[in-house]
């Protein structure tokens, strides 16, 4: 699942890095400056994982699939799911905490380890320099953030996606993160991720795999971020 659209440097990004890169801000800010893309960011791993058949969907748990995951983020997030037993009613879990957290650094992680982004120091309380995670991220290609945002864009704003920019586009739309992109018409760029992640304007066999797979993967993992959530604060 690689399109061609994407720019060259980032053709290989796994699903998660991919939807953290698009969310960098236009100056070169990636999204760990955000405070909550850690349930976003599982659920693009996992949609990955059940696509490549390295994880399957068992009812009420997730298993190992025939195929082995090789991506070392996918690896982590597939042995974090399965390896406690994989219940959905744990994925909160995923989420939340010390692991959610984890899962916002490792894919930083990555993005730094491709080259695309590098950390610079920071100065603390105006005379300490040193290497701070989060906003001290930095995105070093920022031509090639310029160009996957602008493909994104162009999805939203009507032009027909890929594969890929497909499930990028649905994971934006249960995300709710569309608007971030800046699409010219902001409410006519959330109905029609609305509809992409319904099924609709995607090549055949891809609808298939939106309604049975993605739309409901994305959806359990972000539902049980906001239970989790809701239980945490006593509601």
């Amino acid at each position: 699942m690689r399109s061609e659209r994407w720019s060259a440097p980032t053709r290989e990004l796994t699903l998660p890095e991919r939807i953290a890169w698009v969310l960098g801000n236009e100056d070169g800010r990636p999204v760990s400056s955000l405070t909550e893309p850690a349930g976003l960011l599982v659920a693009a791993a996992m949609v990955e994982l059940l696509l490549d058949a390295s994880v399957l969907d068992a009812g009420s748990s997730y298993r190992y699939g025939p195929v082995e995951p090789t991506d070392p983020l996918l690896c982590w997030v597939a042995d974090g799911l399965v390896r406690p037993g994989g219940r959905k009613s744990d994925l909160g879990h995923a989420v939340t905490g010390p692991r959610g957290a984890q899962m916002i650094r490792r894919t930083m992680d990555r993005l730094v380890e491709r080259g695309l982004a590098h950390r610079e120091p920071r100065r603390v309380f105006g005379y300490l320099a040193m290497p701070v995670f989060g906003s001290a991220l930095r995105v070093h290609e920022t031509g090639a953030l310029h160009h996957d945002r602008s493909v994104v864009r162009q999805v939203l704003d009507g032009a027909d996606p890929d594969e890929d920019t497909a499930m990028v586009t649905v994971l934006l739309h249960h995300g709710r993160r569309v608007r971030a992109l800046h699409p010219l018409d902001p409410t006519a760029a959330t109905d029609r991720a609305r509809a992409i992640a319904s099924g609709h304007f995607v090549p055949p066999g891809i609808d298939q795999d939106i309604v049975r797979l993605v739309s409901p993967t994305v959806q359990t993992v972000l539902a049980a971020l906001t239970a989790t959530e809701v239980m945490s604060s006593g509601g």
